[in-house]
């Protein structure tokens, strides 16, 4: 870096170790009240699927450590 450009660069550093990388902040700033909604949706939705299956599989472990 020098001092015209004193942003980070995108090499990759900012990647967390599981690939994860944040959002660009156009896309998270850029949204329309409309499709924001519709995503909020989709992750609630989301999220009660996998309380669900996380119930489902605490009562399989119950159920198998019972057995033994």
């Amino acid at each position: 870096m020098n001092e015209l450009d004193s942003g980070p660069t995108k090499t990759g550093e900012d990647t967390e170790p599981g690939g994860y990388r944040e959002p660009a902040p156009s896309i998270r700033y850029g949204q329309s009240t409309a499709t924001f909604s519709e995503r909020l949706v989709e992750l609630e939705n989301e999220n009660s699927r996998l309380h669900r299956l996380v119930a489902e599989l605490l009562l399989k472990n119950q159920q198998l450590r019972k057995a033994d």
